[in-house]
């Protein structure tokens, strides 16, 4: 059972799970091709031992980057809650109750629109919460506002 099933209150059912985009992982797949560049370039002997410890050592260094962008993150949407879940080892969470919701951004550059992913900002009196990094965006802000209006109204 995940730590989002575990912790969902009476009645309350998860609508709608967002992810961050694959782009995200730009920068350590960079470092990983770096690493596979280094077997391009022609070494005997001492020479490639010392090519093949600095490409695992790229590797082992974009892995764990990629590990601590991802950050166990889960953004979580239910019938009352925006729920933001960060941490393998160490973890943190953000709850945001709909009711309390007052509007929803999207913010996007035009990578982000070509790409479809962009940052999301829910406010909630004078503190806005950002959620980075969206794949689909759009989707995201309309399922909140849906579910907001749901929280507000009983017949919609």
């Amino acid at each position: 059972m995940s730590y989002i099933e575990k912790n969902l209150m009476e009645g309350e059912q998860v609508v709608y799970e967002a992810r961050q985009h694959w782009i995200i992982y730009w920068k350590p797949f960079l470092l990983m091709l770096l690493g596979i560049a280094l077997f391009a370039i022609p070494t005997q002997d001492v020479e490639l031992i010392v090519q093949v410890i600095a490409a695992a050592v790229l590797f082992v260094i974009a892995a764990i980057w990629a590990v601590n962008i991802y950050g166990g993150r889960k953004y979580i949407l239910t019938t009352s809650r925006l729920i933001l879940k960060r941490g393998i080892v160490r973890r943190e969470s953000t709850d945001l109750i709909l009711r309390r919701c007052e509007g929803v951004s999207i913010r996007q550059s035009m990578m982000g629109r070509i790409l479809s992913y962009g940052t999301v900002e829910v406010t909630t009196g004078e503190v806005v919460n950002s959620f980075q990094m969206i794949e689909d965006p759009v989707r995201f802000s309309t399922q909140i506002n849906q579910q907001i209006s749901r929280n507000f109204d009983p017949q919609v």
